[in-house]
């Protein structure tokens, strides 16, 4: 029994197929990727439209700011106030606090007066 077992040789032509597949894998798989940012590209920017939005958002936050700081009157006739929001948050405390419901209803004004 004078059989010897060696593996075979590799030739080397399956090292360079591989290394052209794995190569070729690659260079496709960067093919696809660009052509799917490709259309996704940002263009070019107006900067006049960036200033005008910026100056939009500056608006509206300012604008946002008053409504959550400020009192103002909603419905002067109806009495309805709008306060700050972090007064709201302090008056909402207390009465929870005390076991009172957060918000009560409104009473509609003929109501109010009969039972006052």
């Amino acid at each position: 029994m004078d059989a010897d077992h060696t593996a075979p040789e590799t030739s080397h032509s399956n090292y360079y197929l591989s290394f052209v597949g794995a190569v070729g894998s690659l260079l496709l798989f960067l093919f696809i990727i660009f052509i799917a940012y490709l259309p996704n590209r940002p263009g070019s920017v107006n900067e006049d439209i960036v200033e005008n939005r910026l100056n939009n958002l500056a608006t509206v936050r300012a604008a946002q700011k008053d409504v959550a700081t400020e009192y103002a009157w909603v419905n002067e006739k109806e009495g309805v106030v709008r306060i700050p929001v972090s007064q709201a948050m302090k008056l909402t405390a207390e009465r929870l606090g005390k076991g009172e419901p957060a918000f009560a209803p409104a009473k509609p004004k003929a109501e109010a007066a009969t039972t006052e």
